[in-house]
């Protein structure tokens, strides 16, 4: 009988350990929710062209994604083409400050840079101050 009540409180001592060990890993579960960044999504995924520049994109933006299936997507809502100048021209004027709103450019590294070009044209033509192409980091020299 003495045999089993060791065998009882060992086991009880292994479970305390397990608490606090369980305690721990959802104390840090729940750090890394507050602390994290949530982003939203793309409406469909790009694989951006490379480039050696790190500049940091400004905040007051609006984005344009040009899909791989020539698609665009304003602000995450799919657009016809017609439909870009219109989208541009109310983004410029429900701005606050017009001259300082940017344009954050998408595209995926495979579209044909006929397309970019047809995109950046109608943007230019809105009035955009300012505009910026999303590309991935890679060191292009070696």
């Amino acid at each position: 009988m003495n045999f089993c009540g060791t065998q009882n409180s060992v086991k009880r001592e292994q479970d305390d350990g397990m608490i606090s060990l369980i305690n721990i890993v959802f104390l840090m579960l729940i750090f890394f929710m507050v602390a994290g960044q949530i982003q939203r999504s793309d409406a469909v995924k790009l694989d951006p062209p490379l480039s050696a520049s790190e500049t940091a994109q400004r905040q007051d933006r609006v984005t344009l994604l040009v899909g791989p299936d020539r698609g665009l997507w304003f602000e995450h809502k799919l657009i016809a083409d017609q439909e870009l100048a219109a989208e541009l021209n109310a983004a410029l004027a429900a701005a606050e400050a017009p001259d300082q709103l940017s344009i954050l450019v998408k595209v995926d590294g495979a579209l044909a840079v006929s397309r970019l070009q047809e995109v950046l044209r109608e943007i230019k033509r809105a009035g955009f101050p300012k505009v910026s192409l999303a590309t991935q980091h890679s060191e292009l020299n070696s």
